[in-house]
């Protein structure tokens, strides 16, 4: 079997909320809701007693698995910014990035991170940031 990605996982600080997000905001569909607390996790992560909510979401083939640590978590936020080493950001493919902007502007929830840019390469894409401040494009070529 070739290498191939199974999932992008992202430790968040309230499952319920990041999973809104996604599922109502992004359009994931909701495949797996449950909790981890077990041995082989913890020796995998290096974090003696931790206890997990867990929730996976999927559009296409991608696979986005949301963490949140019940126990054994570090409550302390990463700064996030675009231009730091590390940082994730996820892109989502939208039909109108326009339109999509101005559903999220007229929803008055989701912090929107810049206005809708028209890139050099013919597409149109904008930034908004999910409940933890991970950000999230949402791009439309042609």
């Amino acid at each position: 079997m070739d290498p191939r990605v199974f999932h992008v996982g992202l430790t968040v600080s309230n499952v319920e909320r990041s999973l809104a997000f996604y599922r109502d905001i992004v359009g994931m569909a909701v495949v797996y809701e449950g909790e981890l607390c077990e041995d082989s996790f913890d020796r995998l992560t290096h974090n003696p007693g931790s206890h997990l909510r867990v929730a996976h979401l999927q559009m296409g083939d991608v696979l986005l698995q949301l963490v949140e640590y019940l126990a054994g978590g570090d409550p302390n936020h990463l700064a996030l910014a675009h231009h730091r080493v590390g940082n994730p950001h996820l892109c989502i493919q939208v039909d109108d990035a326009d339109a999509k902007y101005d559903e999220l502007r007229a929803r008055g929830d989701v912090p929107i991170t810049s206005d809708v840019i028209e890139g050099k390469l013919g597409y149109r894409s904008f930034y908004a940031t999910d409940p933890d401040g991970v950000m999230v494009e949402f791009l439309t070529f042609g």
